[in-house]
């Protein structure tokens, strides 16, 4: 077995790595794959928190999803990884049946060459039969007698074998990913998610903040006075392609250590796509242990973007009518919902009994504070966070805990 790694360099050139397995003697010399582009995956180490934060991010490296090719076609090995390169998608070559089957819970190519070796071992994987052109026959006639099989002639559905990589890339990523929505205006969505995001990276984890409310203001304003050094969205504008998990934690700015991703020079000027958000979640989720979305209003939250969280928060008023009804809308989602309630809350108000008339499990109630608007508007938000307690509050809240009613943060 000879993995073909797929970009796992770091500042070094680019080039494919061919390894022999151990314990087989060698034979006859294979030709070496030439070099292909690659995505580095070993970024430099991203700034530390702030020192007078207390505390530093660690960096881990990037991971890569993974396919296999069980085929003994060099030249089309050569094709096949370059179109893995584009999808951030690691290709771990097979010369065999026995050593691919070792694989048959990932998504194994299988290349015209290797087509009449596919045995009961191999029928039950995700497959995908590809060659060129001329071989497509084979490549069907194989795809009917193993249900669930895909086809990928070359090199017109080089685009489709992308995209179909590319998802593994998607879901390859441990980042745990924490949405934040809000269901009516001022109810204090984005402070919450920024507060939760740069809670947990005084204690310890990598994170990214990202702002994907399509109606956002920008973020850095309740962050810092000054423009930050780093990219935003506007810079990915005209991005294509798969992003480097690597690359992208390089350019974000940071705040007090959290990693930030917002309109940094003119809010709203850009509104990213659904594909370029999906791509920037993709990376991240490889590089970042937790990711915090400020997602702008319930209602316009894309279904890749929430099939992906882990922890799900709605922050609604705990007066007036918004909260009415919350699950009603949600549907069947509503389960996998926590209700944060926000602003006044009347002496003698139970919060449970709020969450049970919206229809969504209780999350817990985060209090107004002087002391926190007055920071969002010097661009210090972050700064009050040197109060234990309420580190501590913005955790259990972060978590989708249920909490006792009516305690505030």
């Amino acid at each position: 077995m000879e993995p073909v790694v797929v970009g796992s360099g770091g500042g070094a050139a680019p080039r494919t790595e061919v390894k022999t397995s151990t314990g087989m003697p060698p034979q006859s010399p294979e030709p070496q794959l030439p070099p292909v582009p690659q995505l580095p995956t070993q970024p430099r180490a991203v700034a530390a928190a702030d020192p007078g934060a207390g505390a530093q991010s660690q960096a881990r490296p990037a991971e890569l999803a993974r396919a296999i090719l069980f085929s003994r076609d060099m030249e089309l090995a050569q094709v096949l990884a370059e179109v893995a390169v584009g999808a951030g998608v690691q290709l771990l070559l097979c010369r065999d049946a026995a050593e691919a089957a070792e694989h048959r819970e990932e998504v194994i190519l299988v290349g015209v060459d290797a087509v009449a070796e596919v045995d009961a071992r191999l029928a039950t994987a995700a497959l995908v039969f590809t060659g060129r052109e001329e071989n497509q026959d084979v490549l069907w006639r194989a795809a009917a007698s193993c249900p669930g099989a895909r086809v990928a002639v070359l090199p017109q559905a080089a685009p489709w074998l992308g995209e179909y990589l590319g998802e593994l890339g998607l879901h390859a990523g441990r980042a745990h990913t924490a949405i934040v929505a809000g269901g009516a205006g001022g109810t204090g969505t984005t402070t919450f998610a920024a507060l939760l995001a740069a809670t947990l990276t005084l204690d310890g984890h990598r994170t990214l903040l990202l702002d994907a409310d399509p109606h956002s203001s920008g973020i850095w304003p309740l962050l810092r006075a000054r423009e930050p050094d780093g990219l935003g969205w506007e810079d990915l504008r005209n991005s294509r392609g798969q992003l480097s998990p690597g690359q992208l934690a390089e350019i974000l700015p940071l705040a007090a250590g959290t990693a930030v991703l917002s309109w940094v020079r003119d809010p709203g000027c850009f509104v990213p796509s659904e594909a370029l958000v999906t791509e920037v979640l993709a990376a991240s989720r490889r590089i970042y242990e937790h990711i915090v979305i400020d997602a702008g209003h319930l209602a316009g939250i894309p279904g890749p973007m929430t099939a992906l969280a882990n922890t799900r928060l709605l922050v609604l008023p705990a007066s007036g009518p918004a909260a009415a009804g919350a699950g009603r809308r949600l549907g069947e989602q509503a389960a996998h919902w926590r209700l944060i309630l926000s602003g006044r809350l009347a002496s003698g108000t139970d919060t449970r009994e709020l969450a049970r008339r919206a229809g969504i499990e209780p999350g817990g109630y985060f209090a107004p504070s002087r002391r926190i608007g007055r920071a969002a508007a010097d661009g210090a938000l972050m700064n009050v966070l040197a109060r234990r307690r309420l580190r501590a509050a913005i955790t259990v809240l972060g978590s989708g805990a249920q909490r006792a009613a009516g305690q505030a943060a």
